[in-house]
């Protein structure tokens, strides 16, 4: 394995997981892969964009021909649907594959939610390898086991648990991901380095004018120009994969450690899930940053956050170009939505509250109306 691999081992419910993170991580694959060759379902943007690389690393599996085994759909939130769930069932039926095969998902978080799901649900469970290509699907979606679609307009109520064998990232992906997109990935980044590591926080922090210049302007969906040799993204990546490996090692179920992952994500699925059918849905790290916006204020108002760091985070994220408000739903719709949120339990949501940076109340209430206050 070359020198400048990361790789963090996992055991999630008892089943092993493996993320590496390197320049060749997708010739890992063989080694995941226990009974080759594998079914592909793949994001038709990374599969237009990067279909050099994504034919060695196929190739490096042996058997059928993998273009044969591929399945190229579009991705965005669009994809997590019953019927495109119905439609991948349909489709690992006519290849036969059996409980000792391996779906290989390739792309951004809204297609490996959706091909960890259908792993996990196709003959009671098969084996899945993931290979994100976002910031965001690096540092949060493809760890952890979490898969899910969405349905009933409601955000990620039906999934399971379903660890992949191994999540195999490689930076270079990232030279063609438009610049909203980088955008979403540094919430989940940001969010991370507040759960768990107050140091990557710092040094996010003491890069805000890199961040600024490469991110708080410019055209939404085109790439970045050399971001990659502008920042230590790679490092980035590591820490906060490393955070997130080590909290669901511990919390595989989300018992209580996992839910600080959840922090801004209770409003932020709501507020995903209402702009959906509007002129400019939010992504999912915009949905996410205003939702981290607002339990800030919220906390700070409270006296459990210290005022400046609630303000510090609110203009860290805003110099990544990200939104830390929105217009909101009625109090009656904003109630129905937060009723549906897979967190609560009986008849109580609860909510992840900052204190500081690297600490979290993970056991907290609030109140619509209190949410109301802080949208415009």
């Amino acid at each position: 394995m070359p020198s400048d691999t990361l790789t963090i081992p996992m055991n999630l419910g008892g089943t092993d997981s493996t993320f590496v993170l390197g320049p060749t991580a997708g010739l890992e694959l063989p080694v995941h892969v226990p009974a080759p060759p594998p079914l592909w379902l793949v994001d038709r943007t990374v599969a237009d964009l990067h279909a050099p690389w994504l034919d060695e690393i196929r190739a490096c599996c042996p058997g059928a021909d993998a273009s044969d085994r591929t399945l190229v759909i579009e991705g965005g939130e669009g994809a997590k649907s019953p019927g495109q769930l119905v439609e991948i069932w349909d489709w690992l039926a006519g290849h036969a594959l059996t409980r000792e095969g391996t779906l290989v998902g390739v792309g951004g978080g809204t297609v490996l939610d959706l091909a960890g799901f259908a792993a996990a649900t196709w003959r009671r469970g098969v084996h899945y390898v993931a290979i994100p290509t976002t910031l965001l699907a690096m540092v949060d979606a493809a760890i952890g086991g979490k898969t899910a679609i969405n349905t009933a307009g409601l955000k990620n109520p039906v999934g399971s648990f379903h660890p992949a064998r191994a999540i195999l990232a490689d930076a270079g992906f990232l030279t063609t991901l438009p610049r909203r997109w980088w955008r979403d990935g540094m919430a989940e980044l940001i969010k991370t380095a507040i759960i768990g590591e107050p140091h990557l926080y710092a040094d996010l922090w003491s890069h805000r004018g890199e961040l600024a210049d490469l991110l708080a302007s410019g055209p939404d969906h085109e790439p970045v120009p050399h971001i990659l040799g502008r920042l230590p993204w790679r490092d980035w990546i590591g820490r906060a994969a490393r955070v997130k490996a080590d909290i669901v090692n511990q919390d595989f179920l989300e018992g209580d450690l996992r839910r600080a992952l959840n922090l801004g994500h209770t409003l932020g699925h709501v507020l995903e899930a209402w702009s959906a059918t509007g002129d400019r849905p939010l992504g999912h790290g915009e949905a996410v940053s205003i939702g981290m916006a607002v339990v800030f204020r919220i906390s700070a108002e409270r006296g459990r956050c210290p005022l400046p760091v609630a303000l510090q985070v609110i203009e860290l994220l805003e110099t990544c170009g990200l939104p830390v408000r929105c217009a909101a739903p009625s109090l009656d719709e904003l109630e129905r939505l937060l009723a549906g949120d897979k967190k609560t339990t009986v008849d109580t949501l609860r909510w992840v509250l900052p204190e500081r940076v690297g600490a979290v109340d993970v056991n907290a209430t609030v109140a619509a109306g209190e949410l109301l206050k802080w949208l415009d």
